[in-house]
């Protein structure tokens, strides 16, 4: 029996029009939750709007007839069974990174630099570990807020030029579009006019995807602001990171942070522009041990596998395996 699988969100007004479709087709249906459609329209028009509340109830309303549900993380199962109270099984079904995000072999890293950074940037400073190559991917959006880097690396600029003259210079490259993104381009350059970040030097791009790949596995750190809509999904953005061996460091502050990055082993944890700050200083400040530590723990993680993770999970549940 073929039995859909309905991703969530969007909710409205598929949600409503898969269950309409398996009901009268007597087909079974499994929603496989990524976030709430009512969180992310709360980011827009606040969580108190009539019209987040109606689609939380839209969404508490169609998913009742589901024959399953997968969700992205933990926390996010205990939600929907506590709050939408669902009488059919809940099976946490993680991300895992797709086949192109794959740790390079450190003799490739300098042949794979040169055909990814922008051309006004040479890979020798990257790969005598004088300059180092951090990767941040935005929506450019005000849930995955760019200021919080932005100052972190004027703050760092003015302790590697007093206090910290042994930390390295760092080129950020920024990849994603969004609304906020011109902007931001433009208090970047007003902000290296003003020598603000004479020791970081920031480059956007927008790349394909195995380009943004293979940037990924040649980087030195990666750095996550999404902050969550719902507080209990993940961002797909870290999930990349690991798969490439890259370590993270992120928005800690919802709930299901720790079921990807576990502190000090792959990743760190910031609340603030000042913990951010902190984490760069140390990881970059070091002769490399802290850093090199995270890279082990990000290159184990790199794999975990989404064929393992379905086979393992979803296989069991449709009968596949």
């Amino acid at each position: 029996m073929l039995i859909p699988i309905f991703k969530n969100p969007p909710s409205i007004p598929t949600l409503a029009i898969a269950q309409i479709v398996c009901f009268l087709r007597h087909t079974r249906l499994i929603i496989d939750w990524h976030n709430f459609g009512y969180s992310i329209l709360g980011l827009k028009l606040g969580s108190s709007h009539p019209m987040v509340k109606t689609s939380k109830w839209y969404e508490h309303m169609f998913s009742q007839g589901a024959t399953a549900h997968f969700t992205v993380t933990n926390a996010m199962a205990r939600v929907i069974r506590d709050e939408f109270h669902l009488r059919a099984p809940i099976i946490p079904l993680h991300d895992r990174p797709a086949n192109h995000f794959r740790p390079i072999d450190p003799q490739d890293r300098a042949a794979s630099l040169g055909s990814v950074l922008p051309l006004s940037e040479a890979s020798d400073p990257i790969l005598s570990g004088k300059t180092r190559l951090l990767v941040s991917s935005t929506s450019w959006t005000p849930d995955e807020d760019f200021s919080i880097l932005l100052e972190a690396l004027c703050i760092y600029t003015t302790k590697a030029l007093t206090t910290h003259p042994h930390l390295p210079e760092i080129l950020a490259i920024i990849t994603g579009k969004g609304p906020q993104k011109a902007a931001y381009v433009s208090r970047i350059e007003q902000l290296e006019a003003e020598g603000a970040l004479e020791m970081t030097r920031i480059r956007t791009a927008w790349l394909s995807i195995q380009d943004y790949a293979t940037l990924l596995a040649c980087a030195d750190l990666g750095v996550s602001l999404h902050t969550s809509s719902s507080g209990v999904d993940l961002p797909m953005k870290v999930v990349d990171m690991f798969g490439a061996g890259l370590p993270v460091v992120g928005w800690d502050q919802f709930e299901a942070w720790p079921e990807l990055v576990t502190e000090g082993v792959n990743g760190k944890g910031f609340s603030s522009v000042e913990g951010l700050v902190e984490n760069l200083t140390e990881l970059f400040g070091d002769d490399g041990t802290s850093l090199a530590q995270l890279k082990d723990g990000a290159l184990q993680e790199s794999g975990k596998r989404w064929d393992d993770e379905w086979d393992a999970v979803a296989g069991k549940l449709l009968e596949l395996t």
